[in-house]
């Protein structure tokens, strides 16, 4: 199919969870539009190869959009991954690369366009406007074909790259340089489709109305306008209000400047990476970005990653940003043990000592027992500690030492709790028929970990019927 791109992407990041969502979002996301999205498991992450029409940048906007989602469950588990990827569309022999990495909240793209070995093109050149327009108008679907084989002079046809634009302004890519310096066809697009901002020419990048109908599509457009308008505070700040992470693209100036950056923080908590070294150490900056984004807590000065009231807020927001506070705060007990009061998730980054102190452990696995994982090898084999957490959450059960996976009474708390730990328990027990009976009547799917043998059993099988 004509004008098809494909692309690749691979996520590295250990949080299974996250990677089972994402699969899923990729599968209703902008990925499948020639075939399905062919996604792949593979130790600490997935890979994906996809389609998109044009291009892949609609994959790798979606991509953005989720990193500026603070309501995204997990935005910062997508921040905290690294993104590497490619696409090329063979028509209009268009190649970029693209990556991200740990902790940014934008991906970069490369045009390796020339670098690329193309397919010699056999299809033949459209040079018929009438019988391309007409095209256009039954099917919409036929752009693709059309804007590939059109030849030079229907790409400079005003009549011609209209209709194309305000069909899909990514079409804009095809039209010829006069065209992409046209501001009527250049406003059609960009409305369309905010990022194609980025083939106008130099002259519209610099056109305050322009870029301001490309921003209101795609905050992210901002990375394309022109030097001065980066540096114009009106335009700035009606984008970080809208896409805070927008911000990276801002001129110096104005990421020193208070409001813009107060108006970034609020939108996107991470977006104070971007912010100037003076905002960073702006307590009320900070605890606006911490409050939005736990995670914000990295970019803050020293002085405020060693706040009790910053870190708290942060920690608040996100456990797992109590890896960013002042070592002398994550060794002080009493404070840890109010910090994974509020999120048990801030265990994982508390010194070993901490770790491994039964009384702080109890306190956070009685609510939060997936954080057994973050315990001593000790207290993993401790059987208090270990009947507290399955208690709360059977999965926890993974943490637990080879000893208490066998210990039944264990086990039974944990699959009675989530059926599906019977995967973690030991292979005697994944015989034993009271503990598959209570998994399989807890979650169905447990039935799958059983022994081949029980796998048979009348009683078991009548369950799964039921």
């Amino acid at each position: 199919m004509a004008n098809i791109a494909s692309g690749y992407v691979s996520i590295e990041s250990t949080n299974k969870e996250f990677l089972e969502d994402l699969k899923n979002k990729i599968n209703d996301g902008p990925f499948n539009y020639a075939d399905s999205a062919d996604i792949m498991d593979k130790d600490n992450g997935l890979d994906t190869h996809f389609t998109g029409r044009w291009s892949c940048e609609d994959a790798w906007v979606f991509f953005e959009d989720l990193m500026a989602n603070a309501d995204y469950a997990f935005q910062q588990a997508l921040i905290d991954s690294e993104i590497s990827g490619s696409e090329s569309e063979e028509g209009a022999r268009e190649a970029r690369e693209i990556s991200k990495q740990s902790g940014e909240a934008l991906i970069t793209r490369k045009d390796v366009s020339d670098e690329k070995e193309w397919e010699e093109e056999e299809d033949a050149v459209i040079t018929d406007k009438t019988e391309a327009l007409a095209a256009l108008q039954e099917d919409s679907d036929s752009l693709e074909h059309v804007l590939e084989h059109l030849s030079d002079e229907l790409k400079a046809d005003k009549e011609m790259v209209m209709a194309a634009v305000m069909i899909d302004g990514e079409a804009l890519n095809a039209a010829s340089d006069e065209l992409k310096a046209d501001k009527e066809v250049v406003m059609a697009a960009v409305k369309n489709a905010g990022h194609m901002l980025y083939y106008a020419s130099d002259e519209l990048k610099a056109d305050k109305e322009v870029v301001m109908a490309a921003i209101e599509n795609n905050g992210g457009a901002l990375d394309s306008a022109s030097d001065e308008l980066k540096a114009d505070k009106e335009m700035v700040m009606a984008v970080v209000k809208i896409q805070g992470s927008a911000l990276y693209a801002a001129s110096d100036e104005l990421k020193a400047d208070k409001e813009v950056v107060m108006a970034a923080v609020k939108n996107a908590g991470d977006a104070l990476e971007y912010a100037s070294d003076e905002l960073k150490a702006d307590k009320e900056v900070v605890m606006v970005a911490v409050k939005n984004n736990g995670y914000a807590l990295d970019s803050a000065s020293d002085e405020l990653k060693a706040d009790k009231e910053v870190v708290m807020v942060a920690v608040k927001n996100d456990g797992e940003a109590l890896q960013f506070a002042s070592d002398e705060l994550r060794a002080d007990k009493e404070m840890v043990m109010a910090l994974v009061q509020i999120n048990g998730a801030a265990l994982r980054h508390a010194p070993d000592e901490l770790k491994a102190d039964k009384e702080m452990v109890m306190a956070v696995v009685k609510n939060y027992g997936e954080a057994l994982d973050a315990a001593s090898d000790e207290l993993k084999a401790d059987k208090e500690v270990v009947m507290a957490a399955v208690k709360n959450d059977g999965y926890a059960l993974d943490s637990a030492s080879d000893e208490l996976r066998a210990d039944k009474e264990v086990v039974m708390v944990a699959v009675k709790n989530y059926g599906e730990a019977l995967q973690f328990a030991s292979d005697e027990l994944r015989a034993d028929k009271d503990v598959v009976m209570a998994a399989v009547k807890n979650d169905g799917e447990a039935f799958q970990y059983a022994s081949d043998e029980l796998k048979t059993d009348p009683e078991i099988l009548a369950l799964i019927d039921d």
